[in-house]
């Protein structure tokens, strides 16, 4: 008798400690917001946990990667609307120049602007991101890389953009047509100079319709960064949703199951005290 009161004692201590460490568990699931404290908690959650976690730190990797291509794309294709506005401005002096009514010092000042154009278009082709890298490069072209397997170009090659360009009467590069509606608008005789004006608007016009076509191909590679940064946002959102699927707690949930479990452990102290009030002599009669 003694002996199966002791060991009903027992079960019911041990029952009691198991609600106590039930009870903390909730209280710090509550407390933290994780459900999973360590991984012995739920090893396979736990190893999912820690794979996304692996992935989502590298999503802000790419996340990165993909901010800095934006940024790059927008400087060129900024550069670029600059290109098109100085082979703009070289038509139009080109054609004012033209004019049998351009005095030798109104030619001399359009060429001094021409020169001025020139120079600007090299400071173009030579111009660098905040990093220091070019944003037209002469080796490849910029890749940036926007996962683990994707790598997209921000920019082209400097020669693509600048050189090879297919005139008339030859291929030649963005500078050349400048130097030819400076040597146009140089020329005294009046004949000559409409002559050689021609030619230099017709390689102008070759050279805005290269700019243009180049701005658009560019617009295609900023488009490409936008996707990639859709598509990593999407697939950021459903790696959150489930990491917090794994590790979150339900703190509705968790504060019914913490409440159960003290009135269980409540009642189970309360049916113990009472039985272990009663003495030998109760047992006995």
């Amino acid at each position: 008798m003694i002996s199966a009161t002791r060991y009903s004692a027992i079960a019911q201590i041990n029952r009691q400690a198991k609600l106590g460490e039930e009870i903390a568990r909730a209280q710090t699931e509550i407390s933290t917001g994780k459900k999973v404290q360590k991984a012995s908690d739920d090893p396979i959650s736990a190893a999912r946990i820690a794979e996304l976690r692996r992935v989502q730190a590298d999503q802000v990797t790419w996340s990165r990667n993909i901010q800095t291509a934006q940024s790059v794309a927008a400087q060129v294709d900024t550069q670029m609307g600059n290109m098109a506005d100085i082979f703009n401005r070289v038509k139009e002096l080109t054609l004012a120049g033209r004019s049998d009514s351009a005095s030798p010092a109104d030619r001399a000042a359009m060429v001094l602007e021409l020169q001025s154009l020139r120079t600007a278009l090299s400071n173009i082709s030579t111009a660098t991101t905040p990093t220091g890298q070019p944003l037209f490069p002469t080796d490849a072209p910029l890749q940036i890389s926007v996962s683990s397997t994707v790598r997209l170009a921000a920019t082209a090659q400097r020669s693509t953009v600048f050189e090879g360009i297919a005139y008339t009467h030859g291929t030649g590069d963005l500078d050349d047509v400048i130097g030819t509606a400076i040597d146009a608008i140089s020329t005294d005789d009046a004949t000559a100079r409409r002559a050689a004006a021609d030619i230099a608007l017709s390689d102008i016009d070759v050279a805005v319709q290269h700019v243009t076509d180049q701005r658009a191909a560019q617009g295609v590679r900023a488009q490409q960064f936008d996707v990639a940064a859709d598509t990593l946002e999407g697939v950021s959102t459903q790696l959150a949703e489930e990491r917090s699927s794994l590790e979150d707690t339900d703190v509705a949930a968790a504060i019914m199951k913490l409440n159960a479990k003290t009135l269980t452990l409540q009642a189970a102290q309360a049916a113990f005290a009472k039985v272990n009030s009663n003495t030998l002599f109760d047992f006995l009669r």
